[in-house]
């Protein structure tokens, strides 16, 4: 006899297999049921007659016929004939429960192919455990109202853990195939001593596995704090379990949704992992605090360890290994929502590597089915969501809702379990190019006699783990691996298609102008695609880049191969073309990508045109460095190095080098203009005088002024602010910071002298008004007054001033009164001292 364990290969093929078909068959729901065919397709049953909420379980023969089928109170036949003694309604049901989130499991009798164990685990209620060890007999109360009464909704009792015997060879007395001839013999899962124990008895929890050995099976159920596992071999049941203490303490107060959740063992009997909905102290109450466990499992011992808390403060249902046990799924509801959640088994941190995969409907149960896909309830559905390829990373798993069709089937929360290791076989397959040695490896659990090989091409049987094989043509091949132990033959078929390899046709080296000149420029590789797939079906075949050898032996492709930047001159591009069918099946070419030098310009310009005068204005193409072998190609048409333009506005100049990479410069021409003089503000007669000039531009161009005095060759400042302006007549200037020009304008700054000295020493002689004149402020008048009033003189604008006499009499000195009378109403009062 020879043993293997579960082999895991990276870089393989991992293609859809049957083990023994015990598990082909599955009835579940509202009449519900799927069959699962060799080639891992699957098709709807519409015959089925279960009507169950959660718990359910079916079984086949090895070829995957029906058996029988039960909702933990009934048993059909695989004629959907309920045995008579597996009937609920007529006082013979098993003491499962349709409301059980796994009510039953079935277990062939190793040795005995018409004897089979129905494992039946009940609803653990509140109200029964209330009057425990009395029948209830009142309305049972649910979250979501007034319950069932018995024994329509429940029998009144908590059952626990129990099984049936089904004996195949017996005809029932209703013509069924088989009827139960052992019904309901109890396993005890708690300590009968403890009242609060003893009236609820068990979790509503059960899953199977393989034996280490092959010859037998494990059956696991849990009850607060420990694992109960029963073994089961040819010898029936063992009643007395061996128990695992283990953490953690899932309080029976809590019941009876303290129960819900799933459990189950992992296909290679290594592992297994646990859904507790929630941890309350409330009876019938809920909470929010459920978790998940995973733990080591021992198949020779059924013990227990290693508790991992994957999962916590969530409500979670369904639990289910990958196929390979690479990956855990985890079906919940959070305050977040309902999600199905994956972790990586292989992670040294398997709790932190999880990954949500999907936003589901409420949480229910996953089930792995043996075409390697796992499948969820969709609650009041008539559809399943399907999780394609379990075993890849993250999303990559390839999770559909709603993938597989019920017909008129309904899902609720529960799928049928199976003995989970039973689904482990599954054929392994690297190399099916045609021309190359394809290698085969079988991945199965336990110990076994003998493995033999039908290749599906006619040609001799092969045994042993690792048979190979080189086929003479391509097509699609059905092979089959019969693996055989202690009388038991697992039968596991896969198809494989085996493809001509196809051509990688030469490809042109490609050039891209390098913009920055950098040394790194932006292709376009999948320019080649048409030349490399050439006159083969690009329908059918996919075309890869590698930015070196080294990513090509190691399967990194470029992720953006229409945008990609090169990483230096005369790279080696590496394309793989494959058939969309097998990316293992690939030939290969190679070509040279190469930057090309581009014209060194500065790309944008500025320039200013007058637009009050037309003076030219040159713009250059802005080149750096050599212009030897540069074109170019101006806007307006002309190919000179450089334009004159009069008129503002945007001008582009292409400049191509002698690679034929071009570069585009943008000159942005602004108008400008001279001033308008829009006012002048004077102030004036005082300590400081002021003059503040206003100006706008002509034609709303943007520019800006500066701004002089007296000055028109400058200094020009740019305040519009002049201070201590002396009296008199001014020129103000107003300058285009941009060259257009100068406006100007001339002012009269009013000055009045506080005294005069008329001595005839030809200072102050008279006394005038500055800046008045025949020019500014020619309508004016001046008078002047002694202190009492009396008016002396008047004095013109164009007047010399006066000279101080009355009647040509010179005045004594005093103080004199002045009205100056302006032109535009201003009128200014003052005096003045005659100093002799």
């Amino acid at each position: 006899m020879k043993k293997i364990i579960l082999i895991l290969l990276f870089g393989f093929a991992c293609l859809p297999s049957l083990a023994q078909g015990e598990a082909n068959n599955w009835y579940f729901g509202r009449r519900a049921g799927i069959r699962f065919m060799a080639d891992g397709s699957v098709t709807v049953l519409t015959d089925g007659l279960i009507n169950t909420s959660e718990g359910c379980s079916s079984i086949s023969d090895n070829n995957g016929n029906l058996l029988l089928y039960t909702d933990g109170r009934n048993v059909w036949d695989r004629n959907h004939v309920l045995m008579p003694n597996g009937d609920y309604n007529a006082g013979t049901g098993l003491l499962g429960d349709p409301s059980s989130t796994q009510s039953g499991i079935i277990i062939p009798k190793k040795g005995d192919p018409n004897i089979y164990y129905v494992f039946t685990v009940d609803e653990p209620h509140q109200s029964n455990a209330a009057v425990y060890p009395n029948q209830f007999n009142g309305i049972y109360a649910e979250l979501s109202g007034a319950g069932g009464t018995v024994p329509e909704a429940d029998d009144g009792y908590n059952n626990g853990l129990n099984y049936s015997v089904v004996d195949l060879s017996v005809i029932g007395a209703n013509g069924s195939i088989g009827d139960v001839v052992t019904r309901n013999v109890h396993l005890q899962t708690y300590d009968p001593a403890i009242i609060a124990d003893a009236s609820f008895k068990c979790s509503e929890k059960i899953t199977a596995l393989k034996n280490n050995d092959g010859t037998g099976f494990w059956v696991i159920s849990h009850f607060i704090d420990k694992f109960y596992a029963f073994r089961v071999d040819g010898n029936g049941v063992n009643p007395t379990p061996v128990v695992t203490q283990i953490a953690p303490v899932v309080p029976s107060e809590g019941y009876r949704r303290n129960s819900i959740g799933c459990i189950k063992a992992s296909p290679d009997g290594k592992k297994l992992a646990i859904a507790h909905m929630q941890r309350s102290t409330v009876a019938g109450g809920t909470s929010s605090d459920g978790t998940v466990y995973l733990y080591d499992l021992d198949d020779a011992t059924g013990i227990l360890s290693n508790p991992i808390q994957i999962a916590d403060n969530i409500s979670p249902y369904g639990v289910e290994f990958s196929p390979a046990v690479k990956k855990l799924y985890i079906s919940y509801d959070s305050a977040s929502g309902s999600v199905v959640r994956q972790y990586d088994l292989l992670s040294t941190d398997v709790p932190a590597s999880g990954i949500t995969v999907a936003n589901t409907q409420p949480a229910s149960t996953l089930q792995l089915g043996p075409n390697g896909k796992i499948y969820r309830a969709r609650v009041s559905s008539n559809t399943l969501d399907v999780i394609h390829k379990p075993d890849e990373d993250g999303t990559s798993c390839d999770f559909e809702a709603g993938g597989q069709s019920l017909g008129a089937g309904t899902s609720i929360f529960g799928l049928p379990p199976f003995i989970t290791s039973l689904l482990s076989a599954n054929i392994q397959v690297t190399n099916s190019c045609l021309g190359q040695v394809t290698q085969f490896q079988l991945s199965v659990v336990g110990n076994f006699d003998s493995i033999t090989w039908d290749l599906g091409d006619g040609s001799a049987t092969q045994s042993g783990l690792n048979p190979a094989h080189t086929y003479l043509n391509p097509g699609t091949y059905t092979v089959q691996a019969v693996v055989t132990n202690n009388g038991d033959v697992v039968q596991t078929t896969s198809e494989i298609t085996i493809i001509a390899p196809p051509v990688a046709n030469p490809a042109s080296d490609l050039f891209e102008c390098d913009d920055d000149n950098d040394g790194s420029a932006v292709f376009n590789l999948t320019s080649n695609t048409p030349d490399i797939i050439g006159l083969q079906n690009a329908a059918t075949h996919v075309v890869k880049y590698y930015a070196s050898q080294s990513d090509a032996d190691i399967g990194v492709s470029i992720t953006n191969p229409s945008a990609y930047a090169s990483t230096s001159n005369d790279q080696v591009i590496i394309a793989h073309i494959f058939n969309i069918s097998n990316e293992s099946c690939y030939d290969a070419t190679s070509f040279v990508i190469n930057s090309l030098g581009s014209p060194n310009i500065n790309l944008a310009g500025e320039a200013i045109a007058c637009v009050n005068k037309t003076i030219p204005v040159t713009l250059g193409a802005g080149i750096v460095g050599s212009a030897a072998g540069l074109t170019y190609e101006w806007s307006t048409g002309e190919t000179s190095p450089t334009i004159s333009i009069t008129a503002p506005g945007i001008y582009i100049v292409k400049v191509t080098n002698a690679n034929g990479c071009e570069k585009l410069r943008t000159i942005t021409v602004t108008p400008s203009d001279v001033a308008v003089i829009n006012d002048i503000v004077v102030r004036d007669v005082a300590s400081n005088n002021t003059v503040t000039v206003f100006a706008s531009p002509t034609g709303n161009v943007t520019t800006t002024y500066l701004y002089s005095l007296d000055l028109p060759d400058g200094p020009y400042q740019e305040s519009n602010i002049f201070e201590n302006v002396p009296a008199g007549i001014h020129s103000v200037y107003v300058y285009d910071d941009n060259g257009c020009g100068v406006v100007s304008e001339e002012i009269a700054v009013l000055g009045i002298p506080k005294f005069f000295t008329p001595n005839a020493d030809g200072v102050n002689d008279t006394w005038r008004v500055t800046g008045i004149n025949a020019e500014f402020y020619n309508a004016s008048s001046i008078n002047i007054y002694d202190r009492y009033g009396k008016f002396l003189a008047g004095i013109t604008p164009e007047s010399t001033g006066w000279d101080g006499t009355y009647n040509g009499k010179p005045l004594p000195s005093t103080d004199y009164w002045y009205v100056v009378s302006l032109d535009n109403g201003r009128i200014i009062k003052g005096h003045f001292s005659l100093i002799r």
